[in-house]
């Protein structure tokens, strides 16, 4: 038999994977992207961009599927893992908002710089990776942290 939770359970994962995998991709765009001449970088930047917005919109599939989960299942808002999880998530939107536009706005200005331009990229998806590997350990382990 197959349930609403199973399906929202699905959703929830499928969504998750889509929120990070993107971000590997994203890591083979910036490397293409220390070797491209300028007029090589735009359709970089372009799919940069792309999968930057399909991290973000299935971000939003995934928020709302955790909570219909935590509504089904029963937990509590202020279960440990579940209050840790929203803080990372919190701090993840706060991040990815301000994490690439940024930089990516400096491409075709007097202050671009291509090495600089892609180190800040680079390091900033792995940052961004980190955080969302953060969620995702505390949503597969569920610590009681109190």
């Amino acid at each position: 038999m197959f349930s609403i939770y199973t399906l929202l359970l699905y959703i929830h994962i499928l969504s998750a994977v889509l929120s990070i995998g993107p971000l590997f991709v994203v890591l083979t765009i910036v490397k293409k992207m220390r070797t491209a001449s300028n007029d090589e970088m735009p359709p970089y930047i372009e799919a940069f961009k792309g999968a930057i917005a399909i991290v973000k919109h299935s971000g939003h599939v995934l928020v709302a599927s955790g909570i219909l989960l935590m509504w089904y299942a029963g937990y509590h808002w202020n279960t440990s893992w579940i209050v840790m999880t929203f803080l990372v998530m919190f701090a993840s939107i706060v991040f990815l908002a301000r994490a690439f536009k940024p930089t990516l706005r400096t491409f075709n200005t007097p202050s671009y710089n291509q090495q600089q331009f892609v180190s800040l990229l680079q390091r900033k998806t792995w940052m961004y990776i980190l955080l969302l590997l953060i969620m995702l350990w505390l949503m597969v382990a569920k610590p009681i942290f109190w």
